[in-house]
């Protein structure tokens, strides 16, 4: 075995300028023991390799992992419904909490107009004598 032979692991490993290369080469066709070991470092090479896999279950395993980005109405869709039945919910409870301001009939407003009015007359005559006292 010479110097050159020492240089099959680089070899195999392609670590070569093209002109070391060919010269390997050129040595390879005579020399039997190299041959050898550059078909056993190839053979490793291969084994270290991973197989590929196949096809089905690459794309099986890509359509489990794969996430479609949703639109944003698809990912709000279900608070925006909550908040707006919440909404309708507090307008009717307000309604319902709400006095209702047209209870007073007109004719009865008039009638406690007129049974209270001389009081409330008097009432605002004596605190405008007290306010011009004052004054």
């Amino acid at each position: 075995m010479n110097n050159i032979c020492e240089k099959a692991v680089l070899y195999a490993a392609g670590g070569w300028p093209a002109d070391e290369k060919a010269a390997f080469e050129m040595h390879l066709k005579t020399c039997a023991s190299c041959r050898a070991e550059v078909a056993l470092l190839n053979k490793t090479q291969e084994a270290l390799n991973p197989p590929a896999a196949p096809s089905a279950v690459v794309e099986n395993l890509f359509a489990k992992t794969t996430r479609k980005k949703a639109p944003f109405w698809a990912v709000w869709k279900t608070a925006l419904a909550g908040t707006a039945v919440l909404g309708v919910g507090i307008v009717f409870l307000l309604a319902a909490l709400h006095p209702d301001r047209s209870a007073f009939d007109a004719t009865e407003v008039v009638a406690y107009m007129s049974e209270h009015l001389d009081e409330d007359y008097q009432n605002f005559s004596s605190d405008l004598e007290l306010f011009e006292e004052d004054f």
